[in-house]
């Protein structure tokens, strides 16, 4: 048994071990080529799959007995082997089976590279599928692409070659097109009348129109700031529309307004209490009694004047910070608060008309004053509504008489100014279609594009939606079959033969689309193919090679021995490190071996099948 100088660890530190040891057993020429070449790619962190999974079967054999193969448990077939394994070796095949099983492999789309030390051998596969003498030039990812591609080839795609559609961003989005025919509708259903509004704004200048559209989205934007948990906001709105309770509403406002700056004035002066009833009048006499402070007038014991005399009652029961007010600051002080009591008096009143709730403290006072500022914002911004609305036309049979009018001739004025009018919808649904039929050459537009095009013209949105999915599923088909065009026509510079085969192959509604590479087998070791550019390679004399040229497996991840004729003796040879390693063994069909079957060539689309299988880990190369 050879030393492969394996273990359970298969890091990249041990695949350079197994390497350098398959390499000692024969150095030559074609040995280094390869050695260097898979060192170079283990150190790159690019180990060859096939070469990885041989040191993977030889570690999990190193100090385990062979397990019992069961016949169930073997391939039928050359196929069905190599699907399920990376090593595979075919005992006694003649060349008929060998070609016929390259022809299935080729089938089913492996790329086969068939190697042997004799090239005479190679000349009997060569009819085995398409044949390239050296391998294609296109990258890996390339030819999967193509191949993918040519899998899924139908005739209708194929029936799309040189087709051509408008770019995407050239074709209305399903959105679109359905806010448009919406609108374009809208005039025969006009169910808010939004059609009579934009009829009106239709004839005006782009001027005017600016600047009715500028009152129009300053009263929706007044109208959409009233809170919306204060029912009473619009209910006073709606009063002042109707050009109700306007004079009490102006007053409440600038109450309410003065008597915030008041309240807040008073928060950082003397505190002013009121300790009987206040006389009628008697911010009236506190008035003119500051005004005889600050005009020089003294307050006397004796000899009052008479503006003392008569504001001494309201004096009596005002306190500022406890006592009785006596210099002008105090009394202005004491005149500032008699105010506001008045003025929240006032308040509840006006409360009570336009049926407010009434404030109850400072921060109810608040919020009265900032929805009493938000009402009178909008009831301007209606007014202006309803003043442009008027004179759009000299005979405009268009008004606003409540609020709910106001907001859908809002609506209507900024919808127009945002998407324009119904006929100028229907307008633009016919320049798209118009469009879409120009920006292709007569004659060359495809029926999904017409299905489009003439779902514009009926401003049908569901039948747009469901031409648009077709029309992406056609453009989907142009540009993969513009890109198995390209694919091939560059396969076609370096392979022309393979490229016509695979196009042969793709009309014909094949399943599998690789090829056969007959090569030395020196040359191969010598020239490593990259990563991904052979699916397997068979050697045909593998019962005359030596350890040496499992360096093999460097040029795809599955490797196929055809042990038939002589073979060397002893473990140290391919064959018995591949039985070490457990690879299954699939004989022949020969008639020689008293099977009496018949082997179908290549061109009947088969393989070999049944046939003796055991395990060539329990025999002896």
């Amino acid at each position: 048994m050879l030393d492969v100088g394996l273990s359970s660890e298969l890091d990249d530190a041990g695949l350079g071990t197994f390497v350098n040891r398959i390499a000692e057993s024969g150095p030559d020429d074609a040995t280094v080529a390869a050695h260097e070449e898979i060192t170079a790619r283990i150190g790159a962190g690019d180990a060859p799959a096939g070469l990885r999974r041989l040191a993977e079967a030889l570690a999990a054999s190193v100090g385990a007995l062979p397990e019992q193969r069961r016949p169930s448990e073997d391939p039928v077939s050359v196929l069905s082997a190599v699907r399920a394994e990376s090593l595979v070796v075919l005992e006694d095949f003649t060349p008929a089976e060998v070609a016929a099983a390259v022809g299935t492999l080729v089938e089913d789309g492996f790329r086969v590279a068939v190697a042997a030390t004799d090239t005479a051998r190679l000349e009997g596969v060569r009819a085995s599928g398409p044949l390239v003498e050296d391998l294609p030039a296109q990258t890996p990812a390339e030819q999967r692409r193509l191949r993918r591609l040519l899998v899924t080839s139908a005739p209708e795609r194929r029936a799309r070659a040189g087709q051509q559609l408008p770019p995407v961003d050239a074709v209305p989005t399903v959105d679109v097109v359905g806010e448009l025919c919406r609108r374009a509708a809208q005039r025969a259903s006009d169910r808010d009348g939004s059609a009579m509004v934009h009829g009106l704004l239709e004839e005006l200048d782009p001027e005017r129109l600016e600047a009715v559209t500028a009152v129009a989205r300053c009263a929706g934007r007044t109208l959409g700031a009233l809170a919306p948990g204060r029912s009473w906001e619009r209910d006073v709105l709606s009063q002042l529309v109707h050009n109700r309770h306007r004079q009490e509403f102006d007053a409440l406002v600038a109450d309410t307004a003065q008597a915030m700056v008041a309240a807040e004035r008073t928060l950082h002066t003397p505190r002013v209490t009121v300790v009987g009833p206040l006389p009628r009048d008697a911010a009236d006499l506190l008035h003119r009694y500051l005004d005889f402070l600050r005009s020089g007038g003294r307050n006397r014991n004796l000899f009052r004047a008479g503006v003392q005399r008569d504001v001494a009652p309201a004096l009596r029961v005002l306190r500022v910070d406890g006592a009785e007010p006596t210099e002008a600051e105090h009394v202005l002080l004491a005149l500032e608060h008699v105010e506001l009591a008045e003025r929240l008096t006032r308040i509840d009143a006006g409360c009570r008309v336009l049926d407010i709730p009434a404030p109850r403290n400072a921060e109810e006072l608040a919020q009265l004053a900032d929805g009493l500022t938000r009402v009178a914002a909008a009831s301007r911004s209606v007014a202006a509504l309803r003043h442009d609305v008027l004179f759009l036309h000299p005979s405009s049979p268009l008004s606003v008489p409540d609020l709910q009018t106001a907001e859908r001739v809002a609506g209507a004025i900024l919808d127009y100014g945002q998407h324009g009018s119904a006929a100028q919808a229907a307008a633009r649904l016919d320049d798209a279609a118009r469009a879409l039929t120009e920006s292709l050459p007569r004659g060359s537009v495809p029926v999904e594009l017409r299905d489009v095009v003439e779902a514009l013209r009926a401003r049908d949105a569901q039948a747009y939606a469901a031409a648009l999915g077709r029309l992406a599923a056609a453009r989907r088909d142009i540009a993969d079959e513009s890109e198995a065009v390209e694919l091939l026509r560059g396969l076609r510079e370096t392979s022309p033969g393979l490229a016509e085969a695979w196009e042969r192959a793709a009309v014909a509604g094949a399943a599998g689309f690789g090829f056969v590479w007959p090569v030395p087998l020196e040359e191969l070791l010598s020239g490593l193919p990259g990563t991904d550019a052979l699916d397997v390679v068979i050697l045909l004399d593998a019962a005359e090679l030596g350890v040496n040229r499992l360096l093999v497996t460097g040029a795809a991840p599955r490797l196929v021995a055809v042990a038939s004729g002589a073979r060397r003796s002893g473990t140290n040879t391919l064959l018995g490190v591949l039985a070490q390693a457990g690879a299954p063994a699939v004989r022949g069909q020969s008639p020689a071996l008293g099977s009496g079957r018949v082997v179908h060539l290549p061109q009947a689309r088969r393989g070999p099948r049944g046939g003796g299988v055991e395990s060539a880990g329990k025999r002896q190369a």
